[in-house]
């Protein structure tokens, strides 16, 4: 693996792996919508409502009148008395548009980023937005916003790829694959039509086209990983997964390389930290540098998220597999699981909700 540095002025801006993971929402029997926060349950609406989105630390929803409302902080709180053109919950903040009126929940407070957008894209920390105005491309993160294009006279991406806190797009008038990245643009290539490129958090992968070359982006770095292109890959927080060209199943992370099996799987997932694969039949995961049997067999449903797995068994019981270890969540036979990041929310007899949180049941 050739490695090579790339300079770049680190702003340390990300804020690191999100600690608050106590959210999850759903609606029982009567359509009532309740939300579960760090153990407790509360009744927010009594009327069905339109939609919701679970985040980090906030959870918006539209209610039975339209209204946009948002949890944060142990209560709910109305935003807007007409919905929303459309609206995006993340980790870290809640964006949402009012027609051309581009806004920002994040931290409590709400913030109008553009009155005159036509088009912008929302990842974990960071908002992309087009002011048509100014005719600028901005980047809203961690509380400021920064112009990374200028001079532009309609939306000027051809293509692009977010991550948790990094973008990567192609420009629309000069051909330039770019990555922003804590603060800095930097230019990846000139003169560049398309390309293959995915993103993560702290990462990007992408074909070189000049050396034809498979490489990564990672912290600051370029690594030069693979001669050929791979047959497939998948982005995931700090890390990457990827078949190779002759069909080796490799891990790129923590700057390393790492060939962890010489088949091809049958399949693969990459999701925040976890990967999870299938190989001869049995359920694998890659966790901490070393690979792990989750079961001689494929759940038929199992659900990903952060570095968990969750899965209905072959006797319909409930079990997870979490930070490299095997969990038994429930000896219950259920309907049906979900999970929003490390909550497992389950359904068992005739229609009763159930949540896995920080080992215990509610």
């Amino acid at each position: 693996m050739k490695r090579l540095f790339f300079p770049f002025i680190a702003l340390l801006m990300f804020a690191g792996t999100l600690s608050a993971q106590h959210l999850a929402a759903y609606l029982d029997y009567m359509d009532r919508f309740f939300i579960f926060d760090r153990g407790e349950t509360k009744q927010l609406e009594s009327y069905k409502i339109t939609s919701f989105q679970v985040g980090g630390n906030c959870m918006g929803y539209v209610n039975y009148g339209r209204d946009l409302k948002v949890y944060y902080n142990g209560s709910a709180r109305l935003l807007e008395r007409v919905p929303p053109t459309e609206y995006h919950v993340t980790d870290y903040l809640m964006g949402y548009s009012m027609y051309s009126i581009l806004k920002v929940f994040d931290d409590g407070d709400v913030k109008t980023l553009c009155s005159n957008t036509n088009g912008y894209i929302v990842a974990d920390s960071l908002i992309a937005f087009y002011d048509e105005v100014q005719q600028k491309l901005n980047v809203y993160h961690n509380g400021m916003i920064r112009t990374i294009e200028d001079g532009l006279m309609q939306w000027p991406i051809r293509s692009y790829e977010a991550g948790d806190n990094i973008l990567a797009y192609i420009t629309t008038f000069d051909n330039k694959f770019k990555i922003y990245y804590r603060g800095e643009v930097i230019i990846v290539d000139h003169n560049v039509q398309e390309t293959v490129y995915k993103a993560g958090r702290d990462i990007v992968g992408f074909m070189n086209l000049v050396t034809n070359a498979f490489m990564v982006f990672y912290k600051g770095e370029y690594f030069d990983l693979e001669a050929f292109a791979p047959r497939s890959f998948q982005m995931g927080d700090e890390m990457m997964a990827y078949v190779a060209q002759e069909g080796d199943f490799k891990v790129f992370e923590n700057g390393e390389l790492v060939t962890i099996s010489t088949f091809e799987p049958d399949f693969y997932h990459l999701t925040d930290s976890m990967l999870v694969y299938a190989e001869n039949g049995f359920l694998k995961t890659w966790c901490d540098g070393r690979v792990y049997e989750i079961e001689r067999y494929i759940p038929e449903v199992y659900k990903i998220s952060e570095r968990s797995v969750a899965y209905i068994d072959v006797n319909r019981r409930i079990k997870a597999f979490i930070r490299c270890r095997p969990v038994t969540i429930s000896y219950e036979m259920v309907n049906d699981i979900d999970m929003i990041r490390n909550l497992i929310i389950f359904n068992v007899g005739v229609n009763t909700t159930k949540i896995w949180y920080n080992g215990v049941v509610y």
